[in-house]
Order: C-alpha cells, then structure tokens, then sequence
C-alpha cells in the first residue's frame, strides 16, 4: 500500500526527483553581520548613521549621508573553530586560516546645482555601485559521542519500511538498477546493497543487521565552503538635509558545497559510514527601502525594508556508503542527483536609532526583525504545491528571528577614532524542530543542525583624513547549534538520539581603505 501511495504522489509531482527541506532553504537565507571595518567595528549598528558603505546595504537612505564620492574596499582574515559535545565525548576542529574580500564600494555623490542657502528641497542625490559579502558559509566540525543505543542503521530501517526487497533489488528494473524507481529512496538502496538492513520474510518490513541492545559508536565530520554575495545599485537623496531617502536593487549570488561522513563502529564488530556531498548556487533577486530622519543635530532615526529575495537554486549531490560487515565493500549512488528549485526568503525589518555626542563621539542601537517563518520553498518554475508540506511546516520549524545591534565610536583626537559594539541574535529554529524527508528522495544527508542564536563582540579603531581614511575592526562571533544525524523523532522512545552541542566560534580581522573626492 506504501509504495502505491508513493507511486501515486511521484506523479502527481513528477518534477519531484528529490526535497529540500525549509531546515535547508534556513541555510541560505539566514542572514549574518558582516561589512566594511567602521561597520564591523560597531557591530553593524548603522541603520540610522549612515555615511558607510556596508550601512547601505542595511539602509539605503545612509547613501544620502554622504556629502562626497569615495571608493572603498575591505579585506578580512577569518580564523575559526567548533567545539562539539556528544554523550559525553568533546571534540574540536580547527578552519585553517581564509582571506577574502568583504566589500567593494563606489559612491558618486551628486550636489544639486543650486545654492544650499537657496531654499532647494533635494540637497544631495547620490548614486552607488557595490560589492558585499553578506555570509560566510565555510566551516569545518567534527563530532564525536561515546556509545549510542540509536543506530543510523535503525532509522534506515525505519524509512524503507513499505518498500519490498525487489524494490530495492531493482529486479523490475532494466539492468537491475533500483536509482532509476522514482518511488524508491536512494538512501534505502545503499542500506540494502551495504547489508545494513535485512528483509523480513513475508512482508514489505525489514530489520536492522544489528543484535537487540547492541550499541553503536557514531561520528560525524562535515566541511563546508561558500558564500552569499550581494552586487548593487542604489540611489538615495538628502532633503534639507532632514530627511534622507533611498533604495538599493540587489542582486545576490550563492555557492555552496558539503562534504560529510557519517561513521559507526558496531558493539559486536563492523563498521558502516555513509559520505555526501553536495553542491549548490543560485541567483537571487530583492529590492530594498529606507529613510533616515535628522530632527535636530544629535538625534537621527532609521526605518529600512528588505524585500524577500527570489532564488533560483540548482542541486547536485551524490553519496557513497562504505560498509564492512557480513560483506565488505562500498556502494555508490551511479550518477548525480540534481535539482531545479526555487527560494522566496524572508521579509526584513530595521528600525534604529542614533544619538550624536557632539564632535567628539556617538551611540547607535538597531533592531532588526527577520520573518523566517514566511520563507517558502517552490519547484523550478515558481509553483508551491510541490512543497506545501514544507511551507506548512516553516511556522512550526523556524522562528522568527530578532536581532539587536547596539555600537558606539569617541574621537580621541580629530583624525582617529575607537569604536566597539555588541550584536544578539534570536534562535533560528525550535527547539524541537525536525528535518522530515519525504518518502521518494533521492537525497542521503539525514543529518540536521538547530540554529540556537549568535552573539557578536567588536572593537575596532580609524584615522580619517579629507581625502583618505583606513579603518580597522576584530570581530567574535559565537555560534550556538544542536546536531542530530538523523529524525529519531521517528523511532521508538528506546531509539532515541541524544542532540550534540556545537559551538562554533569565528575570529574575524577586518581592514578597510578609502579615497574621498
């Protein structure tokens, strides 16, 4: 009855070869505090300041600030670490060191032709042109437990339950190929042909290889490499230098791959690990709105929107299990699983405030609301259904995510300054969020993280001159997840995964120059 059901659902959705879950649309659309020095320095805390290239890309209306051009750029040099706690066993992995470009930047700072004392409405109308790095997607961990009642083995069993062993066998296929059955999944091929799990006789059940009690002793390593980048074009204009208006069209980029293995070692001998990798890219596309009001000379306020972004993603991903059990060996997936889908991310929220302490120094606060729960998975040409169990499940998964940045900069001297900031991020996911796989995927990555929260620590410092400035700024960000290697959720209580904490911390070293003209 399973596999008629499963049959009947693949055609009803026939461009459904595989299934994002929206655990993996958060991925790519969770955002991150990342910018020029000045900007990071403070801790992104900008919105209603304004004058800074990364400031823009929060609230277009900081292009306004400016009174002249500049072209700016921003090197980092990113150094980063987990630490990974599993039934009683820590574990720590080192990134090796990674530079990069943070932000690339052109404004062009066009004066009315009128005289200021002349009474003109629209003072300043500014263009700009650039580059950012929104997120930093590279990240090495290792996870390691002591010994385990749950076996991956056991959820293997549980997913192909349904399924009989011609189905996994492939003999109604032509060359004996099960991949090619859309209804079967791809994980429970490579359990059957890594003698993982056993038919049961008579029926559409199988049964791990594993002994009742027998424990296990799992691990887990994963690197990952990519980035989210943003090219754009924005324009904003300064309105009796009061009032300050802007937008930005952005064009954002996402490349992004994995590489995991998942490992056993069996109480009564043997072994089993099961390595994916995955690669993914995509275009996306928003449009963003803000304003900054300047009611006195030192108050300021910034209100800004972010547009959900629409990306067009594309998947490959292929998985190898290595086994040495009854029968020693290894079973690959024979070709590269592909798919062709698309992300609406979330809507976003910036309200802030900045109070200016005269010539020498100022205090900026910004909240941000992120409408996570609003993202939606869609199939290549835009439709939803093909996903409305995912996009019914974004509200129960994820939250809604509220981060606040709080920054503040004193001038020692006219030409250099210190700053320092402090930014707090929401969890992104509940705390009993799960990732479900649908029946027929022919995706074999079972593990999931939970989002905790981030908590960011900066200082930095710059010497401004007219026509040159160089800023600098360090940044620690500690991240704050929970790992499962697969949903136990759906086992028996006996069976269940103990989740491992991990920590990752970045250390972020940020440089900044500038030409004023």
């Amino acid at each position: 009855m399973k596999k008629i059901i499963i049959a009947l659902t693949v055609i009803l959705n026939c461009s459904m070869v595989m299934a994002q879950t929206e655990l993996d649309a958060l991925k790519y659309v969770q955002t991150d505090i990342n910018g020029t020095a000045r900007y990071m320095g403070m801790a992104g805390a900008f919105g209603a300041l304004g004058g800074d290239a990364s400031a823009i890309k929060d609230n277009p209306a900081g292009l306004g600030i400016y009174r002249s051009s500049e072209l700016s750029g921003t090197m980092n040099v990113m150094m980063q670490n987990s630490i990974s706690k599993w039934n009683g066993t820590t574990t720590s992995a080192d990134d090796p060191y990674k530079t990069g470009l943070n932000n690339l930047s052109f404004v062009l700072a066009m004066p009315s032709w009128q005289n200021e004392n002349e009474g003109k409405s629209l003072i300043n109308s500014n263009w700009s042109f650039s580059y950012n790095r929104l997120k930093n997607l590279n990240r090495t961990v290792n996870i390691n437990s002591g010994a385990s009642n749950s076996s991956m083995t056991d959820f293997m069993e549980y997913f192909s339950n349904g399924l009989s062993e011609a189905d996994l066998s492939g003999s109604n296929e032509p060359n004996n190929n099960p991949y090619n059955t859309t209804y079967v999944p791809w994980l429970s091929v490579l359990a059957y042909k890594g003698y993982l799990i056993n038919p049961v006789a008579g029926t559409n059940s199988w049964a791990t290889l594993l002994n009742q009690g027998e424990t296990v002793v799992p691990s887990f390593d994963m690197v990952e490499r990519g980035y989210v980048d943003e090219y754009s074009v924005g324009w904003a204009g300064n309105f009796s230098n009061m009032l300050y208006l802007g937008t930005t069209l952005n064009l954002q980029r996402i490349d992004y791959t994995l590489s995991s293995k998942y490992s056993e070692e069996f109480q009564n001998g043997g072994n089993m690990a099961l390595n994916n990798s995955i690669t993914s890219s995509g275009n996306g596309l928003n449009l963003n709105i803000g304003a900054i009001l300047r009611p006195n000379d030192f108050l300021r306020f910034g209100l800004a929107l972010h547009t959900p972004s629409i990306y067009a993603m594309h998947d490959t991903y292929n998985a190898t299990l290595n086994y040495d059990n009854t029968q020693k060996g290894s079973e690959s997936t024979p070709t590269d699983g592909y798919n062709n889908f698309q992300i609406q991310g979330p809507i976003q929220l910036n309200a802030s405030g900045a109070y200016i302490l005269g010539s020498k120094g100022l205090i900026s606060l910004e909240y941000n609301f992120t409408n996570y729960t609003g993202t939606r998975l869609m199939d290549d040409v835009g439709s939803t259904q093909p996903y409305s169990a995912e996009n019914q499940r974004m509200s129960s998964s994820l939250n809604d995510v509220h981060t606040i940045k709080i920054g503040g900069e004193y001038k020692l001297t006219d030409n250099f300054s210190l700053r320092a900031g402090y930014a707090i991020s929401t969890n992104a996911t509940k705390p009993d969020a799960q990732k479900i796989m649908v029946d027929y995927t022919t995706r074999t990555d079972t593990e999931y993280f939970l989002n905790n929260g981030a908590n960011y620590l900066t200082a930095g410092f710059g010497y401004h001159e007219a026509g040159w400035f160089i800023d600098c700024a360090y940044v620690h960000k500690n991240l704050n997840e929970s790992y499962m290697p697969y949903n136990s959720n759906l086992l028996s209580t006996n069976l269940a995964v103990t989740p491992a904490s991990v920590i990752s911390n970045s250390n972020n070293i940020l440089l900044t120059l500038g030409l004023k003209f």
